[in-house]
């Protein structure tokens, strides 16, 4: 589990905005979290591997991205992540500092993410490039409730 916004095991935000060239908005960041045990790929079938999972490796990605994207939204707009993909090249323990780093451009409703995910050492550990859209959280989550009876 990692910690929340600004807790243990989290740096403060990086980098920054501007404008990309083609004209969209582009973020900036990076947030540093420790491989904890439920991180880790025994939790997905692989006992005793003690080793950053490729899924938390991915929901961290993604948990950076949503926190750096939090101060250029509107009110009432969230994201959601909408295609990926991930190249998992190396191994980080349990316990060891893995660093998300994420360069965001946005366009419209689009969001384009290029990542790498870094080890202790600087080894990267994975890269890949992921896709987000800004929508309006009531409208979102509306058509999630199934309708009445």
């Amino acid at each position: 589990m990692t910690a929340p916004a600004g807790g243990a095991g989290m740096t403060a935000p990086a980098g920054g905005a501007d404008a990309g060239p083609t004209g969209g908005r582009r973020v900036d960041g990076e947030r540093t979290r420790v491989v904890r045990e439920d991180d880790c790929a025994s939790r997905w079938g692989n006992e005793g591997l003690l080793v950053l999972s490729t899924p938390a490796m991915l929901g961290l990605m993604e948990q950076t991205c949503v926190e750096v994207l939090a101060p250029v939204l509107a009110a009432g707009e969230m994201t959601v992540g909408v295609g990926v993909t991930l190249t998992h090249a190396a191994a980080a323990r349990c316990g060891d500092p893995v660093t998300y780093r994420v360069d965001l451009t946005v366009e419209g409703r689009v969001v384009d993410v290029d990542f790498t995910v870094v080890g202790p050492t600087g080894t990267v550990l994975g890269h890949g490039t992921h896709r987000r859209r800004i929508v309006d959280r009531t409208t979102f989550l509306r058509r999630l409730t199934p309708p009445p009876n």
